[in-house]
């Protein structure tokens, strides 16, 4: 419908659906939605291949870690759903592609598309704040041949402008009437919105304490409390066979790219950090794909020095022979790929497929439930999160019945109009029962799941 999603907007990947539903009008929304979604994680795995090559120059290192992070559970599992994963993996391996390339020869053309990148990573999750720092340091310390022209920094700025475009989809939505309005982010809706998660809370939940150790404390033990879950993903995500070799791969690349092995890192623990440590706990498993895409970096630089090693070790006869030994990798890792996809299809990737499925169907019947329900012309007052049900029924499978479905403040659910709307003759429904209506007018449930507001009449 073109609204905006809860803060910080996502508006790379809600944009990008908004649009391929206008081009695929004839399309379900929600399967052209999924597609969108889908999509972007099949670029993700394009840009790490891109960028594996970029680091070690061999193909193969660059393809096995690819089929490693792109056959990856965690990895399925939001790609067959729409979120900001994928598209955050793809976001960080461009900024890998990018910085590697400046690396290796730092042109004009190269840093205007370091700062496209920075742009466009600044267009999902507010995870990609922490990368501007480490970038900034990695520009900065790599000499530029000869002096910066005012031109070349313009340019350079305004490939950053342009990388930020997404965020029109945004601007259109808070000036431009939709029918989804959704009011209350329109105070939030911001990359400040992280610092208020991050620190204002922090800083608040010290400041009641009034004990200078209790934010560290709290971070400590949740610390403990999600290391066990996050070691035990992460081994059923690659297992020791991939994770030694990222470790190596790591440690080649901070000896022969530090910078972008300082950048990696530096990801990697403010990633952890806001996942495990920052209170409140914010779905931090979910967070954790970003932590594998920065390993499947690593296992590549880890396979091409390895590749590059071999031939020093074991002398000239695997030299001349390596066609044979390439041909013979390419099928082991053929086989790989195709054992761990099907287990993909037929284990807990396609159970989550499954249920998202059944979790729509059953969303899309609970929407008709409500809706059919209602009576023509009557005001359905609910809060956000509970908002879909009856607008999917409204707006995309066309059960319209002229309702007006409005989002309330959760605590009041509207109580301040609904003696005016009742006073004007229309049925007044509510998402949630609250003190405050229960006393003032009689509440009839409907279907099980919604509440009609009457007058209360004398008697009562």
């Amino acid at each position: 419908m073109g609204g905006i999603a809860h803060p910080p907007g996502y508006p790379l990947i809600i944009g990008s659906i908004y649009l391929a539903t206008r081009i695929f009008r004839f399309a379900e929304p929600a399967h052209v939605a999924n597609v969108v979604g889908a999509t972007y994680a099949v670029a993700s795995g394009v840009a790490l291949f891109y960028a594996g090559w970029l680091i070690t120059r061999s193909r193969l290192a660059a393809v096995v870690a690819t089929v490693v992070f792109a056959t990856g559970y965690s990895i399925w599992a939001e790609a067959s759903q729409v979120g900001f994963v994928s598209v955050q993996t793809l976001l960080v391996f461009l900024m890998v592609a990018t910085l590697a390339a400046y690396e290796d020869e730092p042109t004009a053309t190269r840093l205007i598309a370091v700062a496209f990148a920075t742009g466009l990573s600044l267009t999902n999750h507010g995870l990609s704040i922490f990368m501007l720092p480490a970038t900034a340091v990695v520009v900065a310390s790599r000499r530029f041949p000869g002096k910066a022209r005012p031109r070349m920094l313009t340019q350079a700025a305004a490939a950053l402008l342009l990388g930020l475009t997404p965020w029109l989809h945004v601007l259109r939505g808070l000036v431009v009437p939709v029918p989804i309005d959704r009011p209350e982010n329109l105070t939030r809706l911001s990359l400040i919105d992280l610092r208020r998660q991050v620190f204002d809370r922090s800083i608040a939940k010290e400041s009641q304490t009034g004990a200078s150790d209790q934010l560290l404390e709290t971070g400590r033990q949740k610390l403990l409390a999600e290391w066990p879950s996050f070691a035990h993903d992460t081994l059923r995500e690659y297992g020791w066979a991939w994770i030694a070799p990222s470790l190596v791969g790591w440690c080649v690349l901070a000896r022969q790219r530090p910078r972008l092995a300082a950048w990696l890192a530096w990801t990697g623990v403010a990633t952890l950090w806001f996942s495990l440590v920052t209170p409140p706990l914010l779905d931090s498993d979910r967070y954790f794909a970003v932590i594998y895409a920065l390993l499947a970096v690593c296992l590549s630089a880890g396979i091409g020095w390895f590749i590059s090693a071999v031939p020093q070790f074991v002398g000239v006869y695997i030299t001349q022979r390596r066609r044979t030994l390439s041909i013979v990798v390419m099928l082991v890792v053929l086989i790989a790929v195709g054992l761990r996809i099907h287990q993909q299809l037929t284990g807990p990737a396609r159970i989550n497929v499954v249920r998202l499925r059944e979790n729509a169907e059953e969303q899309a019947e609970i929407g008709l439930g409500i809706v059919r329900h209602m009576e023509p012309g009557g005001v359905y007052f609910t809060n956000w999160t509970s908002s879909w049900y009856p607008r999917y029924a409204r707006h995309v499978l066309g059960v319209d019945r002229d309702l007006s479905i409005e989002t309330v403040d959760f605590g009041s659910m509207g109580f301040e109009r609904a003696a005016d709307i009742l006073a004007g003759g229309r049925r007044l429904y509510l998402q949630r029962s609250t003190p405050q209506y229960e006393e003032a007018f009689s509440l009839v449930k409907r279907s099980g799941v919604f509440y009609e507001v009457f007058p209360k009449t004398k008697s009562a």
